[in-house]
């Protein structure tokens, strides 16, 4: 699988870490989202520039789930992020 350039962050896209959750709030919608404890890694690894992979692993880790899940989980994560266009 080819590497992909890390996601980005919206800059009108303010972020809390709370508790092993994250909160979102989108300026331009004033919408909030909350992230549960995977959700919130996965945001804080597009916070640090990670590629799909890099937080792939740090899911693993952390979690102790296995690769195909935790990549299943980062892309679909990063999916709706992307259609709520959170990040680029």
């Amino acid at each position: 699988m080819p590497q992909q350039a890390p996601s980005r962050i919206r800059d009108d896209v303010l972020t809390a870490q709370l508790q092993g959750e994250a909160v979102l709030l989108d300026l331009q919608t004033k919408r909030y989202y909350r992230l549960n404890a995977t959700g919130a890694m996965i945001w804080k690894g597009v916070q640090d520039l990670l590629d799909s992979h890099a937080i792939v692993d740090a899911l693993v880790r952390e979690f102790e789930v296995d690769r195909a899940t935790a990549q299943a989980e980062t892309e679909r994560t990063l999916d709706d992020l992307r259609a709520h266009g959170l990040i680029t």
